[in-house]
């Protein structure tokens, strides 16, 4: 019994733990074209960068600006993301939220519980963890 519960601990451990919680943005918005605002409290330096490739791959153009939002600005992203330390730093959480104006339209939290534990895969690049995310976000679930 006690070997049984080791083993399930240990697998625990070992597989970490990704939860994704998404808001899809509905089909009634064409966005091809948004602003990220820029976030200096993000150390990952490079989610800005691997966030906008995968915008696109989804065929939406984006620039950063600093607040405030700028008067062209009809989409709009904000977001969070926050690294961890294992041997070398690793993104363990980010979100992302669009608005059309004032009005939130879509919401996407990827978050590794537990620190990822021992699966490598937290050392993944910022796209090939946020892809699945931006794709469910966007509505296409890959």
């Amino acid at each position: 019994m006690l070997s049984r519960a080791l083993t399930a601990g240990l697998l625990l451990a070992l597989a970490g733990c990704t939860n994704v919680k998404v808001e899809p943005v509905a089909p009634q918005y064409n966005i091809s074209r948004l602003c990220i605002e820029e976030n200096p409290k993000v150390v990952v330096g490079d989610f800005v960068d691997g966030l906008q490739t995968l915008l696109r791959k989804h065929h939406i153009e984006s620039r950063l600006y600093a607040a405030p939002v700028p008067g062209n600005c009809e989409y709009r992203l904000t977001y969070t993301a926050i690294r961890s330390w294992d041997f070398s730093a690793y993104l363990s959480d980010a979100s992302v939220r669009l608005y059309k104006g004032d009005q939130s339209i879509g919401f996407a939290q990827y978050t590794m519980a537990g620190g990822g534990g021992f699966d490598l895969s937290k050392y993944n690049t910022i796209e090939e963890k946020m892809a699945p995310v931006i794709n469910q976000l966007l509505g296409q679930a890959k």
